[in-house]
């Protein structure tokens, strides 16, 4: 009886997970047609989820030849390129400067966008700056 429980469960949760990482895989697929959304962060939250949930699916993901090495630099600790980190600014300067100037009225609204920019920006900066672009070679 315990380990029907349990096995329904670990059943229930690993479904959750897979759930969640379809979620953050469609939210990955608009984040990289939209300008203004990042792409590359729901598809890290997403492989987290598959790790857990699915080990097919997170296979998929890690061998789609666009996000995949993108996702394994971040996890290696790689960091970004350079041009990278330049449009992820740009991006993060442009829409929530548009947002505090043009779209909020409330000052302490404003205050708190402008906080929010300032550390994102921070943190990008921060993470390590990739040289060049390297080649994967995948060994099957």
């Amino acid at each position: 009886m315990v380990n029907t429980i349990i096995t329904e469960t670990t059943f229930f949760r690993r479904k959750l997970w897979v759930g969640a990482g379809l979620v953050f895989v469609a939210l990955g697929i608009i984040g990289y047609v939209t300008p203004l959304m990042p792409g590359l962060v729901f598809f890290i939250l997403a492989s987290f989820c598959f790790a857990k949930g699915s080990r097919k699916f997170l296979r998929i993901l890690l061998s789609n030849p666009h996000i995949g090495p993108q996702i394994m630099d971040w996890k290696r600790g790689k960091g970004m390129l350079l041009k990278t980190k330049i449009m992820a600014i740009a991006m993060v300067v442009l829409s929530m400067g548009y947002s505090a100037f043009y779209i909020v009225k409330q000052d302490w609204v404003k205050w708190c966008i402008g906080a929010c920019a300032v550390l994102v920006v921070t943190l990008i900066i921060l993470i390590k700056t990739k040289k060049k672009e390297e080649v994967y070679v995948r060994n099957n």
